[in-house]
C-alpha cells in the first residue's frame, strides 16, 4: 500500500460516524466534577483558577490509562491477523483456525480486565460494527469478484480471501457467543485487513479516543467550551510508543 492510499484510509477511519473512539460516557470525568476535585485541587495546589488546565490534566492521565489497556490488544490482534493474511500458501483451514484462536484468547483477555459492565457492552458493540463495516464498506462487490473482470492479481484474490474468510469466523463466533467482538481487537483486525502499519493503527486508535473525549465528554460535564476543547485537542495526549508495553505478554 503506498502513501496515498494510507492517507486515504486513514481518513475514511477518522469519521466521527464510525463506532471507533471507544466508549467514553464521562470516563470518570462527571463523578470527578460532581465531588468537587476540580474545585479542590484548584483551592489546595495553589494554582490559578484555569479549569482548562486541569481538564488537559485529567484527560491526559485518563487517556495513558486507557492506551495502556487497550494497545496491547490492538496490537496483538493487528499482528496476529497480519500473519494470517500474509500466508502464501492457499487458505487453510488449520491456520484460520489457528488465527481465530489466537483473538479468541485476546478478546478474553480484555474481557476478564473489563470491569464496567457498561463499558464491556459498548466495547462489544463497537466491535462487532467494525466487522460488519468491512463487511460491507471494503470488500469488493459480489460483481468484481469473478474470474472475467476481475482486477486484482491472484495473490491479491488470495489475501482477500484470507481475510474475508476470518472475518466471517469472527462474526458467527460472536453470533454463536463463543467470543465477544471487543473493541481493539476488531479494531486490530480491521486495520490489518485494510493494510495498515501497526505504527498507523495505534496512533489512529488513540487519536480517535482522544477525539471523542474532547469534542462529547469534555463540553458536556465542564465549564469548558467546545472552542476550548477544540483547541486543547492540539496537545500531545499520548503517544502509543511511549504509553504502552510491547504486546499483551
Amino acid at each position: 500500500m503506498d502513501s496515498e492510499d494510507d492517507a486515504y484510509i486513514l481518513l475514511l477511519l477518522s469519521d466521527g460516524n464510525l463506532p471507533t473512539g471507544a466508549f467514553v460516557a464521562s470516563a470518570g470525568l462527571e463523578s470527578f466534577v460532581t465531588h468537587g476535585f476540580l474545585t479542590s485541587q484548584e483551592t489546595t495546589k495553589g494554582k490559578k483558577n484555569d479549569t482548562l488546565n486541569y481538564v488537559v490534566d485529567f484527560v491526559r492521565d485518563n487517556l495513558n490509562s486507557y492506551a495502556r489497556t487497550a494497545l496491547p490488544f490492538v496490537s496483538d490482534a493487528h499482528i496476529s491477523a497480519q500473519q494470517h493474511i500474509g500466508l502464501a500458501a492457499e487458505i487453510d483451514d488449520s491456520s484460520s483456525t489457528a488465527a481465530l484462536q489466537d483473538l479468541q484468547d485476546l478478546d478474553d483477555l480484555y474481557e476478564s480486565m473489563t470491569l464496567n459492565h457498561v463499558a464491556r457492552r459498548a466495547s462489544k458493540t463497537q466491535g462487532v460494527a467494525l466487522l460488519s463495516l468491512y463487511s460491507k464498506g471494503f470488500t469488493k462487490p459480489p460483481v468484481l469478484r469473478t474470474g472475467d473482470i476481475s482486477l486484482s492479481s491472484p495473490e491479491d484474490e488470495a489475501r482477500d480471501s484470507r481475510i474475508g474468510a476470518l472475518v466471517d469466523k469472527i462474526k458467527l463466533a460472536v453470533r454463536r457467543e463463543e467470543t465477544h467482538g471487543h473493541l481493539p481487537i476488531c479494531w486490530g483486525v480491521l486495520t490489518a485487513a485494510l493494510g495498515l502499519s501497526l505504527g498507523m493503527n495505534t496512533s489512529l486508535y488513540v487519536v480517535t479516543a482522544e477525539r471523542k473525549f474532547i469534542m462529547f465528554v469534555i463540553p458536556k460535564f465542564t465549564c469548558v467550551d467546545p472552542s476550548q476543547s477544540g483547541v486543547s485537542s492540539s496537545t500531545s495526549f499520548c503517544t502509543p510508543a511511549a504509553c504502552y508495553p510491547q504486546g499483551c505478554e
